[in-house]
Formats: C-alpha cells, structure tokens, sequence
C-alpha cells in the first residue's frame, strides 16, 4: 500500500504554506515523491538512505560523511508506521531554525499515515466481508461449499450454528401524500459512497455485538445482517427488540439524511443452504412487508399478514392460470378496480357490506350492486366462504402479475 506516497505532495504544500520553509518527502528507496519545488519531484535523492541507516535526524550540510552536491541545507528525519521505514522528511532552511519544527512534523505526517493505513486496512476488510456475504447469500446446494468454509475461516466466522437474516432497506425520505411530485433534492447532496459508509458503520454499531456477528452492504441501498440464534423461538424475540434499534436508525437517517429505513426478518437456519435460505425468506418478506404499508417497518416472516401477502407469491403456474381464468371477465371490465377494491373492502370487513359501504364512502345499494356484478360476471357466490376465498387469491394473484409487468 503506497500510503505516503498519495499524500506526501498535499503534505509538503499544507506543511510549507503554514511553516514558510519548504518541505521535501522521499521514500524509502530515496526518491522524492513531495516537494514544495515540484521540479524536483521522482528526482533520486540518496542522502535519504543514509537517514534511514542512521534512523534519526541528520543536519543535510554538516551531518552527512560524504555530503552530495546541490543537497540543500535543512533537517531530514526519518518516517516510520508500525517501525518500520517509509521515507524521510525534509524541512529546507536554516537547520538551527528548522530544528525545532521537524519532530512535530515527523509526527504528524507518522499520524496522518497511520490513519490512512487503517482506514484503507477496514476498507479491505469491508470489501472481504462484502464478497463473502455476496458467496454465502447466492449459495445452491449443488455448489462445492469448501471454499466459502475456507472464506469464513479466514474471517473467523463460525457457520456450524443457527442464524438468521436480517434485510436493511434505506429509502428516501417520502413526500406528503397529497402531493405527487417526489422531494426536492438536498442544496448540497452528500455523495453517494460517503452515505453507504456512514450507514453501514451506524449499522455496525446497532447490530454487530460480537465476532459472529456479520453486517454487510448487499446493493446500493440494501444492508444485510446474519446474527447467530440461541433458539429457534429468538427471532420473535428479537422483533420487539428492533423495534427499538429501528427508532434509533429512523432518528439517525431522517436527522442526517432525509432517510427512511425497513427491517425486514428471515427464517432461522443452520449451514450455508440454511443462511442462503434464510436471506431469501427475508427478501420475500420485506416485498410483501412493503405492500401491506405497515406504520411498523418491521417486517416478520412469520406474521401472518405477511404469510397472507406472500400466498400469492408461492402459488404454482398452473394454479395461477386457473386463478386468473376465475376473474377474465372481470378483468376486461373498465370497472375492475373499483370491482376488485369493493371486494377486498368486503373480506376485511368480515362480509359486512354496511361497514364496506362506510368505508367507500358509498351508498349501501351501490356495494349491493358491485359484489352482485362480481357474483354474475365470476359465478361465483359472495355469502360462501370457499368461493370467496378464490376470487381474493385470483384478485390479489392478478395485482401480483400486474406489478411484475409494470417492472418489466
């Protein structure tokens, strides 16, 4: 990782601009990689290499056994990260006046490297973490699992024990209902990686409460955690819980950047199938959690609105035609979303048409005569039950077909 040589001319010109005296920068195999005078720089300097011998600050006129030609007068000391050499610094000038500047340089620009290095180490790491989540979430059970274990080995994960897959989706701050046009833009937009980071570290801090514990950015704004599980029944422990990481998310994204957050909950499982099997549970219940527009953006696999919102979903092909032929002619109507909204109104409000009619704000004859223009069209009979329950499948399975078109 060349650290220093990214930064070392942006340090000579900051340096020099608040000392006054030029600065010089070399690397360890003694070529300036940062001056204040850019002519001299990819220039070998090799005075540098007898301040690295020496491992301490040299006088450039007085203190070097066979002084060069053209070497300038000053200090050059060398620079160090994890003691080990990187380069030398030089402060131009008088050495009795630069003298008391040069360690406090030195120290400096040992500091500044050493963030850089651990920023870019936790960059990497993030990155490994990244591929690996990618490999575990996308695993068949007919693929060779030898070199995901080796992966996880080298992350230190353990994978031999019950987990589950939480979904993080960041969506933009939403607009007031009555108003269509989305929200305007922030005066100065934050740049897009900066933001995943800054997610994904918050994220860090809610959920990764040990080792075991696995946080990962999955897609530009979805964010996963695996957590381990003592139990099979810790999940429905574990939704009230978030309920309570969900508001301190909610309060960080809205406060800082106009964001809204969703969590939703997989399946417990074991193994790489069980994690994989576990993100695809977790991916199919935030979809269906979207679409029921909970106020609570938590999103079980096991609530049973969401079981309800997923039917449609795992309905076979051939049930899915069969469903779609029961409401044909409905379909063809120009009516059949009023049609289809009067009778999901009717099947959640128990069958009651008056209540149904109080809802739509419509006449009770009016609900009458809507529910017997779905019985006429569909042969259908609204006061049984089992017939019911078709027209709602073949309903909400024609909704499910209309939105996988409309994302085409």
């Amino acid at each position: 990782m060349k650290i220093l040589e990214h930064m070392a001319q942006d340090i000579a010109d900051k340096t020099t601009a608040i000392l006054g005296y030029p600065i010089s920068i070399t690397d360890k195999e003694g070529y300036i990689i940062g001056s204040t005078d850019r002519s001299r720089l990819g220039n070998f300097h090799k005075p540098s290499l007898d301040v690295i011998r020496r491992n301490g600050a040299v006088d450039c006129e007085s203190g070097l056994e066979h002084a060069p030609e053209n070497v300038l007068p000053g200090i050059s000391v060398p620079l160090a990260l994890h003691n080990k050499p990187i380069g030398v610094l030089g402060i131009i000038g008088d050495p009795n006046e630069v003298i008391k500047y040069v360690h406090l340089v030195k120290s400096h620009v040992e500091m500044l490297c050493l963030e850089a290095f651990r920023k870019e180490t936790m960059h990497l790491e993030t990155k490994m973490v990244e591929i690996f989540v990618q490999q575990l979430i996308h695993f068949k059970n007919d693929e060779d699992a030898e070199p995901i274990m080796q992966y996880a080995k080298t992350l230190d994960y353990n994978l031999e024990t019950d987990r589950v897959c939480l979904l993080i989706d960041i969506a933009g701050y939403p607009h007031a209902p009555d108003s269509a046009a989305p929200a305007p833009p922030p005066a100065d937009p934050i740049p897009l990686p900066y933001l995943q980071q800054e997610i994904l570290d918050y994220l860090n801090l809610l959920f990764k409460k040990s080792k075991d514990d696995i946080v990962s950015q999955i897609s530009v704004e979805r964010f996963i955690a695996i957590l381990p599980v003592k139990s099979k029944t810790e999940p429905a422990q574990l939704s009230v819980a978030l309920e309570k990481e969900l508001r301190k998310l909610s309060l960080f994204l809205q406060s800082k950047y106009n964001r809204t957050a969703a969590i939703s909950i997989g399946t417990v499982n074991r193994g790489l199938q069980g994690v994989s099997e576990s993100y695809r549970s977790a991916a199919k219940t935030m979809s269906a959690g979207k679409r029921t527009k909970k106020e609570n953006k938590i999103y079980a696999c096991d609530d049973r609105l969401i079981t309800l919102e997923l039917l449609p979903q795992e309905l076979s092909p051939d049930i899915r035609t069969k469903l779609q032929s029961i409401i044909a002619p409905l379909v063809k109507l120009g009516s059949y979303e009023t049609l289809a909204a009067t009778f999901l109104a009717y099947c959640k409000l128990n069958m009651n048409r008056s209540e149904v009619a109080r809802t739509l704000f419509v006449h009770r004859n009016t609900v009458i005569y809507r529910l017997d223009k779905i019985a006429e069209l569909t042969s259908l009979r609204l006061d049984c039950f089992e017939h019911c329950m078709l027209l709602y499948m073949a309903i909400r399975n024609n909704e499910r077909t209309a939105d996988v078109d409309e994302r085409r």
